[in-house]
């Protein structure tokens, strides 16, 4: 056989994996549609696609997309919580009354994060060591979290001056410092999901947790851990927004939760667990925010900005039951025995990232 018989033989197969791979299934349909939205927007205002609306887009979504990364790594794991967004709000108000009592911003931050990374082990070793169901568990928490946060700002904003303004006004190289703090958790989120052994702890947890746990991986660990990460990510957030605008509101973003969610669908995850990435998760915050910034550009009343996100939502989740549906069918799919084993030279896509496809072992 000829050299280029052989080139011809093995591209093929390239091409049919990089079609059925989940950065192409997801990620790309998505890409096409905030270029499609950008530029019929930009036709009829050419500021659209202008470079402060393009860093505005980004600095109002940076909050959101930090607690969306956290939710990513739960959701990957078959878990969820319902608390972030009244966790962050809490955290913003803890964050602000410590300046505002005259303790030091940089021990604040550091309070804060502690606080809500040992509410994050708490979550887990209920969920994994009781059982208790993640849902259940959150929600109640989010009523918790609304009231601490309410009593401990008197239920009014507190005022955190200039102090916190390199961690939410500052600008670094033309971009203020949460568009900074968003980027940077999505890549060492990615790098971890993708390349460490934690990473694909996570994916097989989420996939088939008793078929994982016969296989030696600890997966009460490992929810563990995923809640931990959450929790203090949705912590940071609260104190990142607070800074922003320098008060720390016990009401501040009470819908970030389900946004958060619904970026981590958009990207590519499901609900069902065993699939999701933390750069889908970031094209999905990006997704909902051009569409709202769209929205807006072109003077559509704003009744309709939920109206659309819950149009949004639903068709992602059909649109990946759908997709799902299709797989199983096909039995393209194994067992999660395969897919997480240690020998295996080529892993099944049981265990995926939306922009890599198949995972390395």
């Amino acid at each position: 056989m000829s050299q280029s018989s052989v080139v011809l033989a093995h591209r093929a197969p390239l091409r049919q994996r990089m079609l059925r791979s989940d950065a192409v299934r997801f990620v790309l349909p998505l890409l096409v549609a905030i270029l499609a939205i950008s530029l019929f927007t930009n036709n009829k205002n050419d500021k659209f696609l202008g470079s402060d609306n393009i860093k505005n887009i980004l600095l109002q979504v940076s909050v959101l997309g930090i607690i969306a990364v956290g939710q990513t790594f739960l959701i990957a794991a078959g878990q969820l919580d319902l608390s972030v967004a009244t966790l962050a709000a809490l955290a913003g108000v803890i964050g602000a009354t410590r300046i505002k009592d005259g303790g030091s911003e940089l021990w604040a931050v550091v309070l804060v994060v502690a606080i809500c990374a040992l509410i994050g082990l708490a979550w887990g070793l209920l969920v994994a060591g009781l059982r208790i169901p993640p849902f259940i568990l959150t929600l109640g928490g989010t009523s918790l979290f609304a009231s601490v946060a309410l009593r401990v700002s008197k239920s009014s904003p507190v005022p955190a001056r200039e102090r916190f303004d390199w961690l939410g006004r500052m600008k670094v190289f033309g971009l203020q410092t949460p568009i900074w703090f968003f980027l940077i958790v999505v890549v060492v989120a990615a790098v971890v999901m993708r390349y460490t052994r934690f990473g694909r702890h996570v994916y097989a947890t989420g996939s088939n947790e008793e078929a994982s746990y016969l296989t030696g991986i600890p997966t009460a660990r490992t929810k563990v851990l995923c809640f931990v990460i959450s929790s203090t990510l949705a912590g940071f957030a609260g104190l990142v927004a607070m800074a922003r605008i320098s008060t720390g509101d016990p009401r501040v973003g009470s819908q970030l939760a389900l946004q958060a969610i619904a970026a981590v669908v958009l990207g590519g995850a499901t609900l069902a667990g065993g699939r999701g990435s933390p750069l889908g998760t970031f094209v999905g915050v990006v997704l909902l925010a051009v569409v709202q910034s769209a929205l807006t550009f072109n003077n559509v009343q704003t009744f309709w900005n939920d109206a659309v996100f819950g149009g949004v939502l639903i068709f992602a989740v059909v649109v990946t039951a759908v997709g799902d549906l299709r797989r199983r069918r096909g039995g393209s799919r194994p067992t999660v025995l395969g897919a997480v084993s240690t020998t295996s030279a080529s892993p099944g896509p049981a265990i995926t990232d939306p922009l890599q496809g198949e995972n390395n072992q």
